[in-house]
């Protein structure tokens, strides 16, 4: 049995669909989640779906019963919340006889990194290492699909703006980290490893901006966005304030290059390479 936690997000269902692919029934994959009403398309194929809740260790426990590996898929909040939230995870895992755990964690999980979510996975990561657990960790770049918003208005306005607009960046799909995510809950020979989950090449936002030219059919430029700009628009949607400073310091990230090394695991793990980021382009137009 394989356990996915937060599986109503985007990656859970990706790779609830990805394991499939791969030949593995749904009967054999639970989809732990805390609303489980929002996985019933997926209950209807078969897959197992229990309520769990990282604030409940009874819930997490009960969810991982009977499992042999778990992806845990980091949650949500400030460092303090998510990185409690991890524990509960390993320890519910510790209790209930898994034998593994697979951890989506995040590119450059260092002290010295201006992401402010970075150390919730630097220290999950520790844990993990002092668990007595075997254990995965995929380290994922930032997702492809991160900057739907900004992409969609610059088809509007035919300007690209972005924080550290001249940075590269090695965008990886949901469906390559879903699909890397896969490979490694079920080919042998992934305890103890690390992967740094990339796209294929690292753009900065001049080149992005080209191809959104060519996707919309217009002429789109690219300009720099200073980052208190960018946090203001986050509180003007409306977004609570953790993620405003979470999200700008990921863009301080960015911006600063710690997200532009380029790795080929995507392809080693999964024995295909990784999706470029046109390919997740072409689906806005």
């Amino acid at each position: 049995m394989i356990v996915i936690t937060a599986a109503s997000g985007r990656l859970g269902r990706a790779t609830a669909e990805a394991l499939e692919a791969r030949g593995v029934a749904p009967s054999q994959v639970r989809l732990a989640a805390r609303s489980p009403d929002r996985l019933a398309d997926l209950a209807a194929r078969g897959f197992g779906i229990a309520a769990a809740d990282y604030e409940r260790a009874d819930m997490l426990e009960a969810a991982f019963a009977g499992a042999k590996t778990v992806l845990l898929i980091s949650s949500m909040g400030i460092d303090a919340d998510r990185l409690r939230h991890h524990r509960q995870a390993i320890e519910a895992a510790q209790r209930t006889g898994v034998e593994r755990i697979v951890y989506t964690s995040a590119t450059h999980p260092s002290a010295d990194s201006r992401f402010e979510w970075a150390g919730a996975h630097r220290l999950t990561e520790a844990l993990l290492a002092e668990s007595g657990l075997a254990w995965t960790i995929l380290r994922d770049n930032a997702y492809a699909a991160n900057n739907a918003g900004a992409y969609l208005q610059a088809r509007r306005s035919g300007v690209l703006a972005l924080p550290g607009i001249d940075a590269p960046v090695a965008y990886v799909t949901h469906e390559d980290v879903a699909a890397a995510a896969a490979a490694a809950l079920t080919a042998p020979g992934h305890e103890g490893r690390i992967y740094e989950i990339t796209g294929p090449e690292a753009l900065d936002g001049h080149r992005i901006a080209a191809m959104l030219g060519d996707v919309f059919g217009r002429s789109i430029t690219a300009a720099d966005l200073p980052l208190a700009d960018f946090a203001q628009g986050l509180r003007a949607a409306g977004l609570p304030e953790f993620v405003v400073t979470g999200v700008t310091s990921f863009q301080a990230a960015l911006a600063a290059g710690e997200y532009a090394a380029v790795s080929d695991d995507v392809a080693r793990l999964t024995g295909r390479p990784a999706q470029p980021l046109r390919t997740y382009l072409d689906t806005l137009a």
